[in-house]
């Protein structure tokens, strides 16, 4: 099943399918680099061609850039996909520029994209982030996702070993709380 990935707004941001250039732009950065996995946080400019068909929609994915909408500048990019069936879950996966981190604007948008999944019938939403990643956990909190997997030692970063951890948001915590409403 290939999915449409729909525009879906909020007062300050439009989400969409986006074009080449709009994942250049979002993707200006490493953000390998910016994940803080290892203590390693610096600004790498990521080679343009590092992001060609990145605007080529997968089979099994919904996949969003997020302008903001006074001026349509691409300021991150959502995708959510890796559906679990078990569970009736769909993951998330968000990267935001560095020029619009704190502003608020990766929340509102996940929000948006929360309501459309869980209105498109999926039970759980899950989300994951590599140790270190501090950014990515607080946002998760922030939205009411609670611990649901640990995967230690998941993967090798230099050398040193890595830990995922993976978040989950049920429909029925989705509804119970205040952030949503």
């Amino acid at each position: 099943m290939i999915y449409k990935t729909p525009i879906l707004e909020t007062e300050r941001l439009i989400m969409n399918r986006g074009n080449q250039s709009d994942y250049k732009k979002v993707y200006e950065f490493d953000f390998t680099k910016l994940r803080n996995i290892n203590g390693e946080f610096e600004f790498v400019k990521l080679e343009p061609k590092e992001v060609e068909g990145y605007e080529i929609p997968y089979d099994n994915s919904y996949d969003w850039i997020v302008y903001l909408k006074e001026n349509h500048v691409p300021i991150a990019n959502i995708v959510a996909d890796r559906e679990r069936q078990e569970i009736n879950a769909i993951e998330l996966a968000f990267n935001t520029h560095p020029n619009y981190w704190r502003k608020g604007y990766t929340k509102e948008a996940l929000v948006a994209i929360i309501n459309f999944l869980f209105n498109k019938g999926y039970d759980n939403i899950i989300c994951s982030y590599d140790e270190g990643n501090i950014k990515s956990k607080n946002i998760g909190e922030k939205l009411g996702f609670l611990p649901y997997e640990i995967n230690k030692n998941n993967w090798k970063k230099n050398g040193i070993n890595i830990t995922t951890y993976t978040t989950i948001l049920s429909k029925n915590r989705y509804k119970e709380i205040s952030v949503y409403n």
